[in-house]
């Protein structure tokens, strides 16, 4: 600090560059307690929780000059801290973690201001941070789309009946924009199933993965698709064996063909639906989110205005997605913004669909097995020019070849300009080849999968990828083993999972929804798992030395567990209640 002045205020940037034992003895000389010099330190081994040694007087000039906002107590802290170290409290000033050790230590920060909670043993983990989520679109699914699953919706048949019960109330001629989640039997309507129930109304209805969606014949009338036309480079519009349209449209790109016609969302519902489902979000111990597709410039002024405003608590980094070619020229204009509680961190790319359309080195069952959404070169290219903007990029990737394609644009970019510690990100990793692990490890590309997939899909890859394909699906302990940063996320709403305790669950339990197991050697330990969706979660987006631990310096953002995760069957945890509390900045946002 350059002021001579004892009595000058420490700032918030200096603090949060304070580290370790070394920044809480820099906070107490600046608040004239030079004489206590480290005596406040992190917790130096993981089932001890060693005592400091204060003099009386030092005691009182502590808990008289020293006042923490918040001191949890009696509880059981896992820091995740260099040492994976246990502590009983925690000491909060000004929104930031000041110390971490045991009751009577911390107790001596306790002034007439400070709120004192009682953990009575519970678990006080770091906040859970979702590295990635399409949050902006979750909020939609509340305002916007119309819901058709379950237990309305469970098969084709009871998809019609609910379709001309909500199509009742809509005037003749107006859309219908909906999703659904699994249909048994084939698992996808086609338009004329649709037509049946809506012939009178275009309707457009998204499976909730997100990556194919179903029209009736309205709706392709109305968006002019026809027969004839040409499938967009990285998207298919499928038809039958007579050449007909089915109505199924694979992939974003396709996608976009159709949805163009749609009456397009509103701003404001964007923003009411973000509100509405913060909720849920804070009551599972969520804290901070990575926004991995955000594909409107409007959307990222959504984010801006919200945190702004104070009206979305959750910490969040967005990166804008580019779907075609022409969004880098949109991509190179944006303004970035770097708020207390949001930022735009960089860019995101869709090399590949989800497992119909997975592109993969060898063939499999599905709708295409060797198409990329983006040609080669003009991916590589693109991935260049963003490369050298300095901010992160994220692709998400499938299929191996997806993945290896990734890799191969990142290692073109990093060797034509070696950016110091870029980052690069691949999404998903459903399968990759070994080779990829080790070039992960030497390119330094984070891998952020998501374990609730097989939960999901567990039954059905099997179905479509050969043996050799399923044998090197979501390889997590592979990755781990072999030094890969690694990070994990509920991927909500393209799974209907948001709590972080079902991905947490997912990752110890890898089991299939008909109960068989998934390449079980891969699984993680609880504190692996949890690791990689605090610490390795905030590694993921460059912010390791703000968050994703209990360390004094960093952000107050915690979690209490209703029910101790540490030694619980992961059947147990996947069905744990909401947290007991959530804190943000030292600020109680839920309790329940």
């Amino acid at each position: 600090m350059k002021s001579k002045n004892n009595s000058a205020k420490i700032t918030r940037r200096e603090f949060i560059n304070i580290s370790g034992a070394a920044g809480l003895s820099l906070l107490l000389s600046s608040c004239r307690l030079n004489q206590v010099e480290a005596a406040l330190k992190p917790t130096q081994a993981a089932t001890s929780i060693p005592a400091i040694t204060l003099s009386p007087s030092q005691q009182q000039l502590a808990s008289t000059t020293l006042e923490a906002d918040l001191i949890i107590l009696n509880a059981k802290v896992i820091t995740l801290d260099a040492l994976d170290s246990i502590a009983q409290a925690i000491a909060v000033k000004d929104g930031l973690i000041v110390a971490v050790g045991n009751n009577e230590q911390l107790k001596a920060l306790t002034g007439k201001n400070t709120k004192v909670i009682d953990a009575a043993k519970k678990v006080v983990t770091p906040g859970l941070i979702d590295a990635h989520i399409h949050y902006a679109v979750a909020g939609l699914l509340n305002t916007y789309y119309i819901p058709f699953i379950a237990p309305t919706v469970t098969d084709i048949p009871s998809l019609q009946a609910e379709l001309v019960r909500v199509l009742a109330s809509k005037p003749k001629g107006e859309w219908l924009v909906g999703f659904f989640f699994a249909l048994k039997g084939d698992g996808l309507p086609d338009r004329y199933e649709l037509d049946k129930a809506s012939p009178a109304h275009p309707v457009w209805l998204m499976q909730q993965g997100g990556h194919v969606g179903v029209a009736n014949s309205l709706a392709l009338k109305l968006s002019a698709v026809t027969a004839q036309t040409p499938n967009p480079s990285g998207g298919i519009i499928e038809r039958d064996a007579k050449g007909e349209l089915t109505g199924v449209f694979y992939n974003h790109r396709s996608m976009d063909v159709l949805r163009r016609t749609i009456p397009r969302y509103t701003e404001d519902l964007v923003l009411e639906g973000m509100e509405m489902l913060q909720t849920s979000f804070l009551a599972a111990g969520v804290t901070s989110f990575q926004d991995n597709n955000v594909r409107d410039t409007s959307n990222l002024k959504t984010y801006r205005q919200l945190a702004e405003q104070g009206k979305l608590q959750m910490r969040n980094a967005v990166y804008y997605t580019l779907e075609w070619e022409k969004d880098l020229e949109t991509a190179l204009k944006i303004e970035a913004f770097d708020l207390p509680l949001s930022r735009f961190a960089g860019y995101k790319f869709l090399i590949d669909g989800t497992a119909p359309t997975a592109f993969c080195h060898e063939k499999h069952s599905g709708a295409s097995w060797n198409l990329s959404t983006w040609e080669a070169k003009s991916f590589k290219d693109t991935i260049r020019i963003l490369h050298d903007t300095g901010k992160q990029i994220c692709v998400h990737c499938y299929g191996d070849a997806a993945a290896d394609l990734t890799l191969d644009a990142y290692e073109a970019a990093m060797n034509a300009n070696p950016r110091s510690d870029p980052r690069h990100r691949i999404e998903h990793a459903v399968i990759t080849t070994q080779q990829a692990t080790q070039r992960c490890k030497d390119l330094g590309v984070v891998i952020q999968y998501n374990p609730t997939f097989i939960h999901l899909a567990g039954d059905y890859w099997p179905k479509q990828f050969s043996p050799a394909q399923v044998s090197r699906i979501i390889v997590s302990r592979e990755w781990l083993e072999n030094g890969v940063h690694t990070t994990i996320g509920s991927d909500f709403p393209s799974t209907p999972w948001l709590k972080p305790q079902a991905t947490i669950a997912a990752a110890m339990w890898r089991e299939s929804p008909l109960k068989k197991p998934v390449r079980p050697e891969q699984s993680l330990t609880f504190m692996e798992a949890l690791k990689a969706h605090t610490l390795g979660a905030a590694y993921a987006a460059h912010e390791e030395k703000l968050k994703g631990s209990i360390e004094p310096g960093k952000l107050a953002d915690l979690a209490m567990w209703s029910r101790d995760p540490t030694s619980a069957d992961p059947k147990a945890i996947y069905n744990f209640p909401d947290m007991s509390l959530t804190i943000i900045g030292g600020k109680i946002v839920h309790q329940a």
